[in-house]
């Protein structure tokens, strides 16, 4: 059935931006003084980390490749790299900071997954953005610990600082990657691009067409005999590409799409458990919990409270 929208009519050319739906995850962010005397030791974990020094200076292996930050030096490290400390390098007080990310939408993940640049210098429009946001995310940790700071403007200032980092980090890649629409993991054939692309498309349809299905689909079984491939081909390659398994990508789309429909008053949880391919309202309600900390009213609560807010931006 064709709708009918006023605003083509008698249209003689137009253009449609791609819809934009993106959810990203700032977490373990720390300023921390140490002395001569720390390390840490060799580790990996499955998101992206920026780390900074501030005064003084820190010898890092990322990836077996040793690295010396000097005050203001920034360290990118993908998911996945080992990387360590051997502390300070001139055996002095050594202060730096450390955040951890991830973002959900593919293709940030899959430019920032092909980035070889481990240490960001230089005084480019791009890094000095980054920086900036840094410099601002670190003020606000410096100063949430104070009693007298209003913990709503913080939040605030905190996620303005977060928005402009991760536009700042598109920028950079952007500059990085001057043919994105080309570029993917060294050793990787366009064929798993095309592959990992397919099964993308497929998680995200799933989620739209469950309440017209009324069944949750989305499982790489599905998936991977619609496409004519074994569940592990689909895995290896969409990991390959996107360094997250499709199952953790379905249920952040799942978890986005719910948040979204808790903040409309006017959809009950049973509803919106059915939108989401759910037939058992108690079974939804349990994932929710297990996937947030909280039931799905309680998030509702929680965001309809002025001084309250979840941690997932």
């Amino acid at each position: 059935m064709n709708v009918y929208d006023p605003g083509t009519q008698h249209s003689m050319d137009g253009r449609m931006s791609p819809d934009i739906q993106a959810a990203f995850h700032i977490f373990a962010a720390h300023w921390r003084k140490v002395n001569s005397e720390w390390q840490y030791p060799v580790h990996t974990h499955p998101m992206f980390e920026i780390n900074i020094v501030l005064q003084g200076s820190q010898q890092m292996l990322v990836g077996g490749q040793s690295y010396v930050q000097h005050s203001g030096d920034i360290l990118f490290i993908r998911p996945g790299v080992t990387h360590s400390s051997l502390g300070t390098d001139s055996g002095e007080e050594m202060t730096y900071y450390c955040l951890h990310f991830d973002i959900d939408d593919l293709v940030l993940r899959r430019s920032l997954m092909t980035v070889d640049t481990v240490s960001l210098s230089g005084d480019t429009p791009e890094l000095q953005a980054i920086r900036s946001s840094l410099d601002v995310l670190i003020s606000s940790t410096i100063l949430s610990e104070a009693s007298d700071i209003d913990a709503q403007r913080s939040r605030l200032v905190t996620l303005h600082a977060s928005l402009q980092l991760f536009t700042a980090l598109s920028g950079w890649v952007l500059t990085a990657l001057p043919t994105p629409s080309r570029s993917t993991v060294p050793g990787v054939t366009e064929n798993t691009v095309a592959l990992a692309n397919a099964i993308e498309g497929l998680l995200q349809e799933s989620v739209f067409t469950a309440a017209a299905t009324g069944s949750r689909a989305g499982s790489i079984e599905d998936i991977a005999a619609r496409l004519g491939y074994s569940p592990n081909h689909c895995n290896r390659a969409f990991r390959q590409i996107f360094g997250l398994p499709p199952r953790q990508y379905l249920s952040d789309l799942i978890i986005r799409h719910a948040k979204l429909l808790l903040l409309d008053n006017s959809l009950s949880v049973e509803s919106i458990a059915h939108r989401l391919g759910y037939r058992d309202v108690s079974h939804f309600s349990k994932q929710f919990k297990r996937w947030t900390g909280l039931p799905p009213m309680g998030y509702r609560q929680l965001t309809e409270e002025p001084g309250r807010t979840d941690d997932r931006i």
